[in-house]
């Protein structure tokens, strides 16, 4: 009996000597499945930052937005047209005229018109406000063919009006002088763009991290509950063995009855805790599968996991202040404030632009050039046709003025800016609360680490004494001194002071992470690069 006690001490001490959630990849015990997937921390993150399906989404805003940029600048892209026309009209009139005592004449006139013409321009928006436009244009096909015939006389008179060729070029420019004037004021909406494309970035770098953060919970929680399944599968090991212990002894008379009951009961306690840690474990590589967007069809869905990564143990000193100043300068949430702040100042002067007066200078010069000739045929007995022919040209036409505009009251472009300087004051506020949330952020991160780091050095100290009294108490109890009772109530409290600790530990590392994140440096603190769709 003596030896089977002491078996009992041994096996209660050895639980304890194998530390909470510090069991390396070489220590994994036997009975795992021999194809289970050991999983390391970086290959847990590498694959969250390739496979997160939230972060999957929000790779492909970045591109989004650099597409809005390219959009913007399309606004003063040169547009070129062109214009192609033929034209073809063909008209017959009759008329019929009577001088009296004459008789009636009747003139029959038909006439064609025939004309192709070619025209092009090309017109750009310049990105200080001035719009020009370059034209050219040109006809090329007989102008009109007339035939009149008079049948009473002895006369077919034929009018060929033809334009060889004409064309025509010129140049148009406006710039304005108040309203409209400058890059800052025609680039307002481009360089909004470019700045979304920076918040989009910014924001894209916090879903990273806070999959980063998610994918290493989750992981810790994988691993804590495989610990804390250990602990229970240890707790009704104990108990089995003792009620074991407490059988014989009653078979022998040296123990009554009722112990044997407190033992089975205890056994049964411990049957359900290990139960539910099972579940735990199941549900924990579940939540893992789901984080890492494991496909339906990969087998990982049916082989176990087995985080290998030993949690963090060591002491971490922080700086607050510095913390604070660091989560200043990385953490997304303040670049996208201050981005913010920033557009709303270029709306707000693009706004104030509006309220001026509209002042433009236009020019415009152009120039044409057209050959025609007019042939005139008459049919008289022995008298020969003449033609007369023309050549048209016009010197270049050029003129200057100025355009002056005003809306009277001016009431909407007066409402816009005074809206805009509205917001600019509204971002700046958001700004502010943007860095006390931070700031508030940081220090309570920075305390859960120091805070949890001394919860680890209690939890082991606590396991430490919970251990010397279960074995103070099997000692009494081998000497007749304690009830099963006893010993199970102090097995209980080693027990939980073993998940105590586990669970200590899993803050701890958690508490460390989003420490990082919330300094806004935890992709760099694990080595990890993010890259868009685009590879940006």
């Amino acid at each position: 009996m003596r030896l089977t006690r002491k078996s009992l001490v041994s096996l209660v001490t050895i639980g304890v000597l194998i530390s909470p959630l510090s069991v390396r990849a070489a220590d994994v015990v036997d009975d795992e499945p021999a194809d289970a997937v050991r999983m390391t921390l970086s290959e847990c993150l590498g694959m969250a930052l390739e496979r997160n399906l939230d972060l999957a989404i929000a790779k492909k805003d970045p591109k989004i937005a650099e597409y809005g940029v390219t959009f913007e600048k399309a606004a003063f892209d040169p547009l070129l047209e062109a214009g192609l026309n033929h034209t073809a009209l063909r008209r017959e009139t009759t008329n019929t005229t009577t001088v009296p005592p004459a008789q009636p004449v009747s003139t029959t006139q038909s006439a064609r018109t025939v004309n192709d013409s070619l025209n092009g321009s090309i017109s750009q928006t310049l990105t200080f406000g001035a719009r020009y436009t370059v034209s050219v244009g040109g006809s090329t096909a007989p102008g009109t063919t007339s035939e009149v015939f008079i049948p009473s006389f002895p006369l077919l008179y034929t009018d060929v009006s033809e334009r060889p060729y004409s064309w025509n070029y010129g140049f148009n420019f406006t710039l304005p002088l108040l309203r409209g004037f400058g890059k800052d004021v025609n680039e307002a909406s481009l360089l909004i763009a470019k700045r979304n494309l920076t918040i989009s970035d910014k924001e894209l770098k916090r879903r990273a991290e806070l999959a980063i953060q998610g994918a290493e919970g989750a992981y810790w929680d994988l691993r804590a509950a495989r610990e804390a399944q250990k602990v229970a599968e240890q707790a009704l090991k104990l108990s089995q063995d003792l009620y074991d212990l407490n059988k014989k002894k009653v078979e022998v008379g040296t123990l009554a009855p009722i112990e044997i009951t407190q033992a089975e009961a205890n056994v049964a306690s411990n049957v359900e805790g290990t139960i539910r840690t099972k579940q735990a474990v199941k549900n924990a590589e579940d939540n893992l599968r789901l984080v890492l967007a494991v496909p339906e069809n990969d087998p990982i869905w049916t082989k176990t996991l087995l985080p290998t990564e030993t949690p963090s143990e060591d002491p971490v000193t922080t700086d607050q202040d510095a913390s604070i100043q660091i989560a200043y300068e990385h953490r997304s949430e303040v670049a996208t404030a201050r981005e913010q702040v920033e557009i709303s100042k270029i709306s707000e002067s693009a706004a104030h632009n509006g309220v001026k007066h509209g002042l433009d200078v236009t020019a415009a010069w152009a120039r044409s050039h057209a050959e025609s000739g007019d042939a005139f045929t008459y049919t008289f007995p022995a008298q020969p046709p003449y033609t007369v022919d023309t050549v048209d040209r016009q010197s270049p036409d050029w003129r200057v003025g100025l355009l002056y505009s005003y809306p009277i009251g001016n009431r909407a472009a007066k409402s816009n800016y005074a809206i805009s300087k509205i917001n600019t004051e509204k971002s700046a506020i958001a700004l502010e609360s943007v860095l006390q949330d931070v700031r508030v952020d940081v220090r309570r991160t920075a305390r859960a680490v120091e805070s949890g780091y001394e919860r680890v050095v209690a939890g082991r100290k606590n396991v430490e004494l919970q251990q010397k009294k279960l074995d103070a108490e099997q000692k009494k109890f081998d000497n007749g001194m304690s009830t099963s009772f006893e010993v199970f109530t102090f097995q209980t409290d080693l027990r939980n002071a073993q998940l105590s600790l586990i669970q200590a530990l899993l803050d701890y590392n958690k508490s460390l992470v989003d420490l990082e994140r919330a300094k806004g440096t935890l992709l760099e603190s694990k080595g990890l690069k993010l890259a868009d769709d685009s590879g940006r």
